[in-house]
């Protein structure tokens, strides 16, 4: 065994190094990829729910329908259903101050196309 061959073998050790630190960095990465999309989908899920309630609770408002908007909060654990109760608050408030005739039924609208989204839209 001459010098070139222990020089040789060093660079072959060195380069199977490399490609397995490599292999391992993109594996953690792809892992770290798969966690972190599971998360935002399940944010998203848990987003969405009082979002999609909360849309019902306005349009309930605006119809006036005082036994709609009690059924919706009676069905809602309380902490969804404050959480769509200040969804709704915000909608409903965002159209006070904004009470052009266009603008009322763009929210309507706008709070239809909530309502008929999202996770539980079939409910």
């Amino acid at each position: 065994m001459n010098v070139n061959d222990v020089v040789q073998q060093q660079i072959d050790a060195a380069e199977r190094k490399r490609k397995a630190d490599r292999d391992r960095r993109a594996a953690l990465a792809a892992a770290r990829s798969r966690g972190l999309t599971a998360r935002h989908q399940a944010k998203l899920a848990r987003v969405a729910k009082p979002e999609q309630y909360g849309a019902r609770l306005a349009q309930a408002a605006l119809r006036r329908d005082e036994a709609g908007t009690a059924a919706i909060l009676e069905a809602l654990d309380p902490s969804t259903g404050r959480q769509a109760a200040l969804v709704a608050l915000r909608a409903l408030s965002e159209l006070a101050l904004t009470a052009r005739p266009g603008n009322v039924t763009r929210t309507r609208d706008f709070l239809a196309r909530i309502e008929a989204s999202g996770p539980d839209a079939a409910a």
